[in-house]
């Protein structure tokens, strides 16, 4: 177990700085689940094109191609749903720990689909699986052990995580064999379930089992404070109040404050996906291979993915000191803008006999600018407020909701690009998500609230606020 920090002179007491590296090392342990995450993200990125050429053993057409893209989200919508069951039963550690079994088996059914090509479907529903279990415990997780100063850094830096994953797989599956570089990936599930075997449970569900003993030794962990009575009589009362709601499917539909948190969940999370960021990233080296000549897929990609690296490493610098909708308001909006403007020169490209091979380079350029302007916000900030806005008694079941529309959004405008690019080119599949981005941007204006610096009680407050007001507005 981790030591504690002694709590010898207890008169040290309120006045003692709490200490963040704690919570920042919990973070990065978990952390490495979220990278093998995006291991499986990013897998088709590189791999389809080797799939669909002669390299792969088997022939395989675009439609079972881009089937083989999607289908690991079915088992996405699976373990976010076997996730929410098990976080409030055997607590978030241990079922946190046991992403690293579908994590591990879904590489290497990879390379054992060089044998078996149907092997290739089970691995991806497989790691959907564990992708699904790490969208729904490891964010929740992290908002319940931060201090509310740091919660946005430390959620920004889950998908900091997934698109180091992403970029990663992108520059090793580009020059390996498939078989080969899944070979070397199941390397990171045993590092994950070691790296995090030895990681505190969260304070939140520890009250929620009555065990206030066990969570004041957790938090005197995380804060590196010796008397933590002022913040756990706060968490006592808030997690009372929230579990004095039932907690059923039903109260998340039919209680005001949970119904407004789940449509600001989803919402967030749909107007991330409508941009089209998951089509993009899935088929990033055919979409550019498609656009532009000036360099290879395989670099242009790694180009791309770098920028958003970068960009989302900058970002959480500002989440926590700009606020939440400031940042989606900017990013959706600065989307929309980039998603237009491409859309009018596929236009020019492919109905219209203007030549335009004098500027073969501006969709690459204009896809570096969109991943800038995404990352900034929708990259990082949505899957913060998914993890802020819930409150205890059904935040388990409400994020698991959110994730199958999370899964059912990937499979649709992936699926959806795949089949519009192919039947009329990228001018379509553009246009549309230029269209929905500008929806989106209405969405955040009018619907979202700031969270920035606020306690996950605060922010139930200030959503049965909201609420009184909105009220107030139509009775008027």
């Amino acid at each position: 177990m981790i030591k504690m920090p002694c709590s010898s002179n207890m008169s040290v007491g309120k006045n003692e700085e709490s200490k963040k590296w704690p919570q920042f090392l919990a973070t990065c342990a978990a952390n490495v689940a979220i990278f093998t995450m995006g291991l499986h993200t990013g897998w088709p990125g590189p791999s389809l094109p080797k799939i669909l050429s002669d390299e792969f053993p088997y022939d395989v057409s675009n439609e079972a191609g881009s089937y083989i893209t999607i289908i690991g989200n079915l088992g996405t919508i699976f373990g976010g749903l076997i996730g929410s069951l098990l976080l409030d039963r055997i607590g978030r550690r241990r079922t946190m720990l046991l992403i690293a079994l579908p994590q591990f088996i879904s590489f290497f059914l990879i390379v054992m689909s060089y044998y078996v090509f149907e092997l290739l479907y089970v691995a991806r529903v497989i790691g959907g699986l564990g992708e699904g279990m790490c969208l729904s415990i490891i964010p929740l997780y992290v908002a319940e052990i931060a201090d509310a100063s740091i919660r946005g850094v430390l959620s920004t830096m889950i998908s900091l995580t997934v698109i180091c994953g992403i970029l990663f797989v992108n520059i090793v599956g580009s020059y390996v064999a498939i078989n080969i570089a899944a070979l070397s990936f199941l390397v990171f599930p045993i590092i994950f379930f070691i790296a995090f075997w030895k990681m505190p449970e969260s304070p939140y569900f520890l009250l929620m089992k009555n065990k206030p003993e066990q969570a004041e030794h957790i938090l005197k962990f995380l804060r590196r404070k010796s008397n933590v009575d002022e913040e756990l009589n706060a968490l006592e009362k808030d997690v009372k109040r929230q579990m004095s709601e039932s907690g059923n499917f039903r109260d998340i539909f039919t209680v005001d404050t949970n119904r407004t948190a789940l449509i600001l969940a989803i919402g967030t999370r749909l107007v991330q996906q409508l941009t089209g960021i998951s089509a993009f990233s899935l088929y990033i080296q055919i979409l550019l291979s498609e656009a532009t000549q000036v360099l290879s897929p395989q670099i242009g990609s790694s180009i791309v993915l770098f920028v958003q690296l970068i960009m989302m490493s900058l970002s959480t610098l500002f989440v926590d000191k700009w606020g939440r909708k400031p940042l989606l308001l900017a990013s959706a909006g600065a989307c929309f803008i980039n998603l237009f403007i491409q859309a009018i020169y596929f236009v020019f490209k492919e109905y219209t006999n203007v030549d335009v091979s004098v500027i073969d380079w501006f969709p690459l350029v204009m896809m570096i600018i969109f991943i800038i302007v995404f990352s900034l916000g929708l990259g990082v900030v949505v899957t913060t407020v998914s993890s802020e806005v819930f409150s205890a008694s059904i935040k388990s079941k409400a994020i698991c909701l959110v994730n199958v529309a999370f899964a059912l959004s990937m499979m649709g405008t992936t699926k959806f690009y795949q089949v519009t690019a192919d039947e009329f080119g990228l001018t379509v599949p553009y246009f549309s998500f230029a269209l929905t981005t500008f929806l989106g941007v209405l969405f955040i204006y009018f619907w979202l609230p700031e969270t920035k610096g606020k306690t996950l009680e605060e922010i139930q407050q200030r959503l049965k606020k909201n609420k009184k007001k909105t009220e107030a507005t139509i009775k008027i």
